[in-house]
């Protein structure tokens, strides 16, 4: 050979002996850097840890059970395979979101191949051009919203029918005696979500004593389809041990084969018979069922090798296969009612109430049943349909978030039942209750967005058809229910006593006696619920907070007016102020308006300048009050920090309304319209609670309205032309784009409302008043709220140094001296956070909680009937130092919000802390007035030192409260500020 030949051939050789050797190595040091996840111990040769499972041991708690030993994400051997056991949902969530594509293939199985058509099964057939096909006509045509509310009618049959014979055997049976009979409700359950499947695939039902065949037809099919369920769920040998192939250990294979070629001929029968139909009726568009949608789909469409009539009977099988499951549901969850009375008793009075017992209940009925929808939650949460997601594998490398190495073709088994029963995210996780879905969980949901609840799965290979039988399930049960036979009788809740004539309990109630403590003192004496007299009105007063969980979440809708009173009339021009309109379009319009355009985050963000001005302005003024009132005996001056902060608020308020403040030689003059504006609003007028004295002007509170709603028309007004004036000369420049700018152009909700409104009405409202009357609403709503709040809370502080102390450290930490604070510090002031959390609760600035009933109800936490017209007082007050939530409920303690209360956020969804309220008439400024609030207390507590001052004689601020729209302390808060800063910081 050539010399040159043979050196070429030698340096190609040595070429790839070298490649070889490189890709070995990385391949090695790829597996040795990445680390593998545990192997569970006590595998046998050959079987892995297959002894460890068997008809005696669930499969869910074995793992579970070695969950707690290995941790939450380790490995079995399961024969030959190698399978990931996912017992966290953190694991969860990253399989299903990162790597979702990564295990969203299906291992084979023997069932999968002899009863599934050769993998033709959707739900069972790896990933491929196939199943993302069949899954899209399954999502879209076959399991759609749309297509399940055209076979309601199907559903609601199906029950009528159940519910009929379950009669005629009562009426049989028992009706002599007027006794119940023994039924076995899980038989009587697996045939009625049999039938409805069937009926919804193919237009035939088989179970019960109403089948439509022929009796030996009808057992045939029964017997069919239950083998069919019961095959599915076996274990095969040759799954685990593939080379074992060859032994039918248990003969399931064969029962597989002969079970698979009856269905076929069943199945095949429906089919012809759809075929036929179609042919003789000329309509081949008509969809009444499944298989029908199917053949216009498929026609005569070949999907990766499989022909149309296959496709359609495999995917009518996996339909009717996945009724199982809303079986499953249906007998734990009336399992659990059983044995837990009163949450039956809920249910049972949720139904009356929204349902009664003068119709059947209808599927556009359950989204109003609340109580019912969490009971079918803690129920998938306790008992999933599928413990264990059914089994996938992993199409390629990955490696988890924790450092785990999952090789290709590992099969994964993600443990549902050890998840949902997670202590560190479902307290006293063991214990069935329905009430976590209305509060701390209100916001879980069960179709797989939410890894702590995934009893449908989750990702690419969740369950389709989740609408169904969610739909078909709550239907099915409260038919049921509905139809049970009930004596109750639902009564008032009881009245206290000592009312008179005419005024009722009136007399209980004045200027020296606070109504929160009042209504506290007569819930100690009566109860948390009970009701008084007002005149000639009857108030629900609710004084715990489950039955304020159930006004604001169960009948918000119903409790969600205001009742009329003098001062929303005359003050609020004629109830345009929407804090105090009715329930009404108008409302809901003006609701929203303030939401979204007024006081979201965006808007609140752009007007930030504004508060860190007039803040910054009133830390300058009170420096120079203090460098020309100061005296050499003290270094300190005497402030009222309660007039302080109300001038304080009330210019931010008025600046963010309508680009004003307090200046000139008109401040005195708006200054008291202002105050008396907040005054009358929280009056007692004595026509509010007898009508009929509608002429008598009792105290001339009427009179004072009348003249400071003129007033304030006459000022609002004028701001408002003011704002009208200043467009019209932008627009009178012949620059187009200022015309653009002006459309945009918004400094403060004036402004904006214009931008909204324009020329519009609204209910009857025109544009202006509308404008006016919000406005209004902002100031009155923005003022007196974070004046309260900021006067209790420094008063709270100087009562208690070692907390003010703390304060002042974290802000001398995050903050220094070298800068004034800014909002963007306060997410950092987690202790300061803490303060204002602790002064809500102790003093919320709305004690009492005002609505009006506007159809009858029954609250399900009570049983109590309340009329349409009913008046409702929620005492914050008394929720909020409610014993048997806050520990040492009377004393300040911030640090109770950084350990066991930490989650609790008073936004409305904790019903314990309510300071705005909740549902639909909470408070739409909160976010608004907690950046008024900690940005104050934080700018005052870091510029100046705040003390008691001596000459009070006093060693502690009195704390006396006083009656009135809002809990505003009845005394001045007379201080001793120091600056504490270098002076040029006051002066720039």
């Amino acid at each position: 050979m050539d010399p040159l030949l043979q050196f070429q051939f030698l340096l190609t050789l040595i070429s790839s002996l070298l490649a070889l050797l490189i890709g070995v190595y990385l391949y090695l040091f790829k597996q040795t850097s990445c680390s593998s996840a545990p192997q569970a111990g006590g595998a046998w040769p050959i079987i892995g840890h297959m002894h460890l499972f068997g008809d005696q041991q669930l499969t869910h708690k074995t793992l579970g059970a070695m969950a707690d030993k290995y941790g939450p994400v380790f490995t079995i051997r399961l024969g030959s395979h190698r399978v990931l056991v996912l017992n966290s949902w953190e694991a969860a969530r990253e399989c299903f979101t990162v790597h979702d594509k990564v295990f969203c293939t299906r291992p084979s199985t023997a069932a999968s191949k002899l009863l599934g058509y050769d993998y033709a099964m959707f739900g069972f057939s790896p990933y491929g051009s196939y199943w993302r096909e069949m899954r899209k006509i399954s999502t879209i045509e076959l399991l759609s919203n749309h297509r399940i509310d055209m076979l309601k009618g199907i559903r609601t049959s199906e029950v009528e029918t159940a519910i009929r014979e379950l009669y005629k055997i009562w009426k049989t049976k028992g009706r002599a005696t007027e006794s119940g009979i023994t039924v076995d409700i899980k038989e009587w359950l697996g045939d009625l979500t049999h039938n409805i499947a069937l009926r919804m695939v193919g237009g035939k039902r088989y179970f019960g004593a109403s089948a439509d065949c022929e009796e030996g037809e009808a057992r045939s099919c029964q017997k069919v389809m239950r083998d069919f369920v019961f095959l599915f769920g076996v274990f095969v040998l040759s799954d685990a041990i593939p080379f074992l192939w060859w032994l039918d250990f248990n003969g399931y294979k064969k029962a597989m084969k002969h079970t698979a070629k009856e269905l076929d001929t069943l199945i095949g029968g429906w089919l012809e018979e759809h075929k036929m139909k179609r042919l003789s009726s000329g309509e081949k568009k008509k969809e009444q069922d499944f298989m029908d949608a199917m053949l216009n789909i498929l026609e005569e469409a070949n999907i990766s090798g499989y022909d149309a009539d296959t496709i359609n009977k495999a995917t009518c099988l996996n339909l009717i296969l996945g009724g199982d499951a809303i079986k499953v549901m249906l007998t734990w969850a009336l399992s659990l009612l059983l044995n837990n009375p009163h949450e039956l008793k809920k249910a049972q009075e949720e139904l009356h109430i929204y349902i009664g017992k003068d119709r059947q209940v209808e599927e556009s009925d359950i989204k109003n049943l609340i109580y019912l929808q969490a009971i079918i939650k803690e129920t998938l949460r306790l008992y999933p349909p599928s413990p264990i997601i059914a089994l996938r594998a992993a199409m390629e490398d990955c490696t988890l978030s924790n450092g785990y190495h999952i090789p290709a073709g590992t099969r994964l088994m993600v443990n549902v039942w050890k998840i949902q029963r997670d202590e560190r995210v479902w307290p006293d996780p063991d214990r069935f209750c329905p009430e976590r879905f209305l509060t701390s969980n209100k916001d879980t949901d069960v179709r797989g967005q939410n890894f702590e609840l995934i009893p449908f799965g989750s990702g690419r290979r969740s369950c389709p058809g989740l609408t169904s039988p969610t739909s078909v399930l709550i239907g099915v049960y409260f038919y049921h229910f509905k139809r049970a036979r009930s004596c109750n009788r639902y009564s008032a809740p009881p009245q206290s006593g000592g009312a008179w004539p005419i005024i009722g309990h009136m007399h209980l109630f004045g200027d020296h006696q606070l109504t929160h403590k009042t209504l506290g003192a007569m819930a100690d004496k009566y109860g948390p619920v009970f009701t008084i007299r007002l005149g000639s009105h009857r108030v629900l007063v609710l004084n715990s907070w489950e039955a304020a969980r159930d006004c604001f979440t169960v009948h918000d809708k119903v409790f969600s007016n205001r009742p009329s009173i003098a001062a929303f009339k005359l003050l609020g021009y004629d109830y345009a102020m929407f804090g105090f309109a009715p329930y009404s379009s108008y409302w809901r319009e003006m609701r929203k308006i303030a939401t979204v355009e007024l006081l979201s985050n965006h808007r609140i963000d752009l007007l930030k300048n504004i508060r860190a001005a007039e803040v910054q302005t009133a830390i300058r003024e009170m420096y120079m009050t203090w460098t020309t009132t100061k005296d050499s005996s003290q270094s300190g001056v005497m402030l009222d920090l309660k007039q302080w902060f109300a001038d304080l608020t009330l210019n931010i308020s008025l600046r963010l309304v309508g680009g004003k403040r307090f200046s000139g030689d008109n401040t005195a003059d708006c200054q008291k319209v202002m105050r008396e504006f907040v005054f009358l609003f929280g009056v007692f007028v004595l026509s509010d609670a007898i009508p009929f004295l509608g002429w008598w002007d009792f105290n001339g509170y009427e009179k004072a309205m009348k003249r400071t709603a003129k007033e304030l028309d006459s000022l609002i007004g004028g701001w408002l032309e003011e704002h009208k004036q200043k467009r019209l000369l932008l627009l009178s420049r012949d620059h187009d784009h200022q015309k653009r700018k002006l459309m945009v152009e918004e400094h403060d909700f004036m402004d904006v409302m214009l931008n909204i409104l324009k020329d519009a009405k609204i209910s009857g409202y025109d544009a202006d008043t509308i404008n006016k009357a919000t406005c209004l609403n902002l100031i009155l709503a923005g003022t007196d709220t974070t004046l309260v709040t900021l006067t209790w809370a420094v008063s709270l502080l100087l009562n208690n140094p070692h907390e003010l102390k703390k304060v002042q450290n974290e802000l001398l930490i995050h903050i220094g001296k070298d800068r004034a604070v800014e909002e963007s510090d306060i997410k950092n002031l987690t202790y300061l956070q803490a303060v204002i959390k602790e002064t809500l609760r102790l003093y919320p600035p709305s004690p009492i909680i005002h609505r009006a009933s506007i159809e009858d109800c029954t609250l399900s936490s009570t049983g109590y009937h309340v009329r349409s017209g009913t008046r409702i007082m929620v005492n914050a007050w008394k929720i909020q130092r409610d014993g048997h939530v806050w520990s040492d409920p009377d004393k300040f303690q911030p640090e109770r919000f950084l350990t066991s209360k930490k989650d609790i956020d008073f936004r409305g969804q904790n019903f314990e802390l309510i300071p705005f309220g909740s549902g639909r008439r909470s408070c739409p400024g909160i976010s608004l007035a907690l950046q008024m609030v900690h940005f104050t207390l934080a700018s005052l507590l870091h510029s100046f030192e705040v003390a008691m001052p001596p000459s009070s004689g006093e060693d502690h601020v009195d704390m006396t409260e006083s009656n009135g729209l809002t809990n505003l302390k009845a005394t001045p808060l007379q201080v001793l500020v120091t600056p504490c800063l270098d002076p040029k910081f006051y002066v720039h």
